[in-house]
C-alpha cells in the first residue's frame, strides 16, 4: 500500500493555471458544456474564462472582512482541489470545495470536510454551506451529517452543528 499525504496550503499566485483548469472542469460539468458541439469550442472557452473571472471576483468579495482560509488541496504534494472557508467566533462557512474529477471518489473532499467539522467541534462553532439544489453534492453533504435549513430556487443552505451545541442552536429541519 502506498502512503498518501493530504495537505492544505494557502493559494499562491502561481496556482492560477491549476485553479483555472479546476474551475473549468467544475463548470464544464455544471453547465453541460461537455455536450456542446465542437463548433462551439470558442464560445465554451469564453464562457469558462468569464466564469473563472466571476468566481475570482466573488471570492475576493466573500473573503474581505472575514477570517478566511483559501487553500489548495494537495495529495502527495500535487494540487488536486481547492478549499475556501470564512469564519468568525460563532460560525465557519464553507465557501467552496472542489476536487479535480481525476481525484474524486477517493475520500479527499470528505477528509477535508471532516477535518473542518473537527475544528468546529473543538471551537464550538456551527458549519454552514450553500449548494445548488441540483448539485449531487447535496446528497454527499447530507451523508456527512449536514441538514438543510433553508431552500430557495437557486440554493440550499445547509448546516452541521456540533453535538455539544444541539440544545443551544436552533436547527431547522428540511423544509
Amino acid at each position: 500500500m502506498i502512503d498518501a499525504f493530504l495537505t492544505l496550503r494557502p493559494v499562491a499566485p502561481e496556482d492560477e493555471p491549476f485553479l483555472r483548469e479546476l474551475r473549468a472542469q467544475v463548470d464544464i460539468e455544471r453547465l453541460g458544456l461537455c455536450q456542446w458541439s465542437p463548433d462551439s469550442a470558442d464560445l465554451a472557452r469564453k464562457i469558462l474564462h468569464q466564469q473563472f473571472d466571476a468566481h475570482r471576483a466573488h471570492y475576493k468579495a466573500v473573503k474581505s472582512g472575514w477570517d478566511t482560509k483559501d487553500c489548495i488541496i494537495e495529495l502527495n504534494q500535487r494540487p488536486v482541489g481547492r478549499f475556501i472557508v470564512t469564519q468568525d467566533s460563532r460560525m465557519v462557512y464553507l465557501a467552496d470545495i472542489a476536487v479535480h474529477p481525476a481525484f474524486r471518489s477517493q475520500g479527499l473532499g470528505e477528509a477535508v470536510i471532516e477535518s473542518t467539522k473537527n475544528e468546529c467541534l473543538e471551537s464550538k462553532r456551527v458549519l454552514h454551506l450553500h449548494v445548488d439544489p441540483t448539485n449531487p453534492a447535496a446528497e454527499f453533504y447530507l451523508k456527512l451529517g449536514f441538514r438543510a435549513i433553508e431552500r430557495s430556487p437557486t440554493h440550499v443552505l445547509m448546516e452541521w452543528v456540533p453535538p455539544s451545541l444541539l440544545d443551544k442552536t436552533k436547527v431547522y429541519g428540511p423544509g
